[in-house]
């Protein structure tokens, strides 16, 4: 694996670790085109079982950083496509509902962490950014974030074989929870021709549970206006195309205006020096703030993230969520004239 401020050993290390763990047969499956979102209910319904409390930093968190590297390994990619990136987490524990009752601990505490890159090459240089973090806030984090994890995970193998225009590079987080450690280190430490070859940023985070499925985007300017959303504009177009239940969030918020949300999760740092991002998120924002639902309230941070109580609670929201953003994912990284939106 190629190395960036991680340790020949610590690679090394959790790159055997992958290579010698067991993928269970349940997520081994080869995606089809026909089967959108089921390998992601498949792996999430193993982040469920296998990895509660992925708190960074911690024994849990890194353990999650092997699943992924070693589906990745089965999945159509080699130690030359991926890469690990590990950094100091120098923010605060995250916010937990002070109610929670079921919170893991995730294993012995460590101040590292680490981004796990890996890289689809397309016929051009110049590239589409898919990223989800896997850090959880102690609780199971099936919605924040095994959800972003699974639908980014299915698709970075149903693309291993795929030929697309743009080289395709999925980085999964660490530490996001703690204030976006991971992708601020990423983003910090990217060359000017690497910065200048990313032409969009796809965030995936929460989008499980929410009563509504939302695509954002775009910048707020210095004058109050918003520029860079015509990325999502366009991934709205096609997500009407393919009869998608995703929709923008709603006109008319003050705080975060349309189309526009929170900048609290991965794209932040990447809008921050002017890439354009599409961020996935399930949430609710019919009333002006984001209540994730109607009839529980937040879902993400609480004890309620958990994949029982969701399904529980709403049926088959957990599958269709995952289906309908792994279906608009595949088509998004299909297009090839992403560049043009900017120009």
């Amino acid at each position: 694996a190629m190395l960036s401020g991680c340790s020949n050993n610590d690679s090394k290390e959790m790159i055997k670790k992958a290579k010698n763990f067991s993928i269970p047969h349940e997520v081994s499956i080869n995606p089809t085109k026909e089967d959108y979102g089921i390998l992601a209910y498949n792996f999430l319904h193993y982040i469920q079982d296998n990895y509660p409390g992925r708190i960074a930093g911690t024994e849990k968190e890194k353990e999650m950083a092997v699943f992924i590297l070693s589906a990745l390994l089965n999945g159509g990619y080699s130690e030359k496509d991926i890469s690990i990136q590990s950094f100091n987490i120098t923010e605060a524990v995250p916010m937990m509902d002070e109610s929670i009752k079921n919170k893991f601990e995730g294993g012995r505490q460590s101040n590292s962490s680490q981004n796990i890159k890996v890289v689809k090459k397309g016929e051009s240089e110049k590239t589409i950014v898919v990223g989800a973090h896997y850090d959880s806030a102690g609780t199971h984090g099936v919605d924040d974030n095994g959800s972003g994890i699974a639908v980014a995970l299915e698709n970075a193998l149903r693309m291993a074989d795929t030929q697309t225009h743009y080289t395709i590079c999925y980085i999964f987080f660490g530490s996001e929870e703690n204030g976006m450690c991971g992708s601020r280190e990423y983003v910090e430490t990217l060359s000017e021709k690497e910065r200048e070859d990313i032409v969009l940023m796809i965030n995936i985070d929460s989008v499980l549970a929410g009563d509504y499925h939302y695509l954002y985007g775009g910048n707020v300017n210095e004058h109050g206006k918003v520029d860079r959303a015509e990325a999502v504009v366009k991934a709205y177009d096609i997500a009407k195309k393919l009869g998608l239940a995703i929709q923008l969030p709603p006109e008319g918020n003050i705080d975060y205006p349309y189309p526009t949300g929170q900048k609290r999760s991965d794209h932040a740092p990447f809008n921050d020096i002017g890439i354009p991002y599409i961020y996935f998120e399930a949430n609710n924002w019919e009333n002006g703030s984001p209540i994730e639902t109607e009839k529980h309230g937040l879902i993400m941070h609480t004890d309620k993230d958990d994949l029982d109580f969701i399904e529980n609670e709403y049926g088959e929201r957990a599958k269709n969520t995952l289906t309908d953003y792994s279906t608009l994912l595949y088509s998004l990284l299909q297009e090839n004239d992403w560049e043009q939106e900017y120009k």
